[in-house]
């Protein structure tokens, strides 16, 4: 018993010393953090938000005598790399349009876009514009720099107001005349060819 008690007394003296060298390490508890008013602080996560997003094309802005699209008429959305969101119906409207529905985390989706980027380099093309949907767009960001995709996308799901079925990739074309019309022929891209053809089709139906 009388060589149990040396030790034991070391023991507590240690766990003494961790204790306090945890304490001197630990943060504050409880202490109320410094912050900007709630409005302030929103405003600038947006902002930091579009310069994490940075190096994304410019989306396309909407005319001033622009009749919006009429499913996308009362949607508004942010375009990838601007805190600023605009009525994507009006935006998309006056010239055939793609609209490509997309994630970063869709592989079929990661496989398709550089395809529509060739597509929309190409001769004739209509314009390309990508939808990223229930996705991080930081990650949507970074995967178009990743792909060097020079299409613009918007970051807002707009998938209800296209009554679009819950999967990605989702193309739908949107007429001169407003109306839209979803691509069903190809369920993922694979070439430049079938997006001609896919849209022509679309565009004499």
């Amino acid at each position: 018993m009388g060589a149990a008690r040396p030790v034991t007394a070391l023991v507590l003296g240690l766990l003494g010393v961790a204790g306090v060298l945890v304490a001197a390490h630990a943060d504050p508890v409880g202490l109320p953090q410094s912050r900007p008013p709630t409005t302030h602080h929103r405003a600038a996560t947006v902002e930091n938000s579009a310069a994490v997003e940075g190096g994304t094309t410019a989306c396309p802005a909407p005319a001033r005598d622009a009749v919006a699209v009429p499913p996308l008429a009362d949607v508004m959305a942010r375009c990838l790399g601007s805190a600023r969101s605009v009525n994507l119906g009006r935006a998309v409207s006056g010239a055939p349009t793609l609209l490509n529905l997309w994630a970063s985390w869709c592989a079929p989706c990661r496989q398709e876009m550089p395809i529509l980027d060739a597509y929309a380099d190409s001769p004739n093309a209509v314009r390309v514009i990508g939808v990223n949907v229930r996705d991080r767009s930081s990650s949507a960001a970074a995967l178009m720099r990743d792909l060097q995709i020079g299409y613009p996308s918007y970051a807002d799901n707009v998938a209800a107001a296209l009554t679009a079925p819950p999967l990605l990739p989702l193309s739908y074309l949107v007429k001169a005349d407003g109306s839209v019309r979803r691509l069903q022929d190809v369920l993922v891209f694979r070439d430049v060819e079938q997006v001609a053809r896919s849209i022509a089709t679309a565009m004499s139906s």
